[in-house]
C-alpha cells in the first residue's frame, strides 16, 4: 500500500506540472494557403531560400527547449525508470521454465504493439495541433524541430532524447505496477510481461530513431540495424520526403510497408478532415517552409 501510495504521489505531482510550450513571441504571424500535398507551384517556397528559412525556424524551436522542459524530463526518467524496475522485479517472481515459452511470446507482441503505437504517436504529432496547443504542445515542438533540423537529435542526450517517452508511459507503467498477478496464473503474468515489453520498446523508440539518424551508430547497433530488428536508417529517410506524411513507425519499422499498402495514413487523415474540417500536416508545413504564407 505505501509502494502505491507514493507512486501514485509523484505520478500526481508530475501531471500537474504546466506542459505548454515556451516558444518565444517572436513567432511571424504566418498561415499556410492550404495543404502542402495539394498547394499550385506558385505558392512554393524557393529552393534557396527554403533551407535558410528552416535554419532560422530551427533555432527558433530550439530555443523552446528551457529548464522546464529539462527538469520535467528528468522527473519523467526517473518516476519511469523506478516503476520499470518494479514491474520487471515482480515479474522474474513468477516466470519459470514451464511458462518461458509464453514470456516469449508476450515480449515479441510487447514489440510489435510498441511499432504501431510509436507510428499512430508520431503521426499524431507530425500531423495535427501546432504550438498553441493546449498540454501537447511541449511535445509538438519537438516533432516541428525534427523535420527542420533532422540531425539534431543526433545531438541530444539520453535525456533530451528519451524524456517525452518515459513521460507519456508513466500511467502505463504505474498500471502495470498496480496490478498484481495470481500465482500460477499465466494470464496474469503474460498481461504483465507483456506490458513491461511495450513499455521498454516505446520508451526506447526515439533512442533507436537516433541511432536511424546518426551516420554511424555503434557497431551493435548497426547490426540490429541490418538484421531488421529496430529502424534503420534507409527505410527512415522515406519518412523524411517532404511532405513526410508516411512511414511513421520508428521503433522496429515493420509495419511502415504494410500501413502504407494500405493507405492507412491518408484513410486516417481522411476520417479526421472529413469530421472536423481539420487539414493535416497544416502548421508543419509552415515550420518546414513548404509554402508561402499568406
Amino acid at each position: 500500500e505505501r509502494k502505491r501510495d507514493v507512486l501514485l504521489s509523484l505520478i500526481f505531482v508530475l501531471f500537474r506540472t504546466d506542459f505548454s510550450c515556451n516558444i518565444p513571441d517572436q513567432i511571424p504571424k504566418m498561415t499556410v494557403k492550404e495543404s502542402p500535398a495539394v498547394a499550385p507551384p506558385e505558392d512554393l517556397v524557393p529552393a534557396s531560400k527554403m533551407l535558410h528559412l528552416r535554419k532560422q525556424n530551427a533555432n527558433l524551436l530550439a530555443s523552446g527547449y528551457d529548464w522546464k522542459k529539462r527538469s520535467l524530463e528528468y522527473a519523467s526518467a526517473s518516476i519511469f525508470s523506478v516503476s520499470f524496475a518494479i514491474g520487471i522485479r515482480t515479474a522474474a517472481q513468477h516466470i519459470t521454465l514451464d511458462n518461458s515459452w509464453m514470456v516469449l511470446v508476450a515480449l515479441l507482441l510487447g514489440m510489435g504493439f510498441a511499432d504501431i503505437f510509436s507510428g499512430l504517436m508520431h503521426w499524431a504529432a507530425d500531423t495535427w495541433g501546432d504550438m498553441k496547443t493546449p498540454v501537447f504542445s511541449t511535445f509538438i515542438r519537438s516533432f516541428r524541430e525534427h523535420h527542420v533540423d533532422p540531425f539534431q537529435i543526433t545531438r541530444h542526450d539520453v535525456i533530451e532524447t528519451n524524456g517525452d517517452n518515459c513521460l507519456v508511459l508513466i500511467p502505463v507503467i504505474a498500471l502495470i505496477d498496480l496490478g498484481t498477478v495470481r500465482p500460477g496464473n499465466d494470464a496474469d503474468l503474460f498481461i504483465l510481461v507483456f506490458g513491461i515489453s511495450l513499455s521498454f520498446w516505446v520508451v526506447i523508440t526515439n533512442q533507436i530513431h537516433k541511432w536511424a539518424h546518426m551516420l554511424q551508430p555503434p557497431p551493435a547497433v548497426a547490426a540490429l540495424q541490418r538484421w531488421h530488428v529496430v529502424l534503420d536508417r534507409k527505410g527512415h529517410q522515406l519518412h523524411h520526403h517532404t511532405p513526410f506524411d508516411r512511414y511513421y513507425c520508428i521503433t522496429t519499422g515493420w509495419l511502415n510497408p504494410v500501413l502504407a499498402s494500405i493507405g492507412f495514413w491518408k484513410r486516417m487523415e481522411m476520417l479526421i478532415t472529413k469530421s472536423t474540417g481539420m487539414q493535416p500536416r497544416m502548421d508543419d508545413a509552415f515550420w518546414t517552409v513548404q509554402t508561402k504564407a499568406e
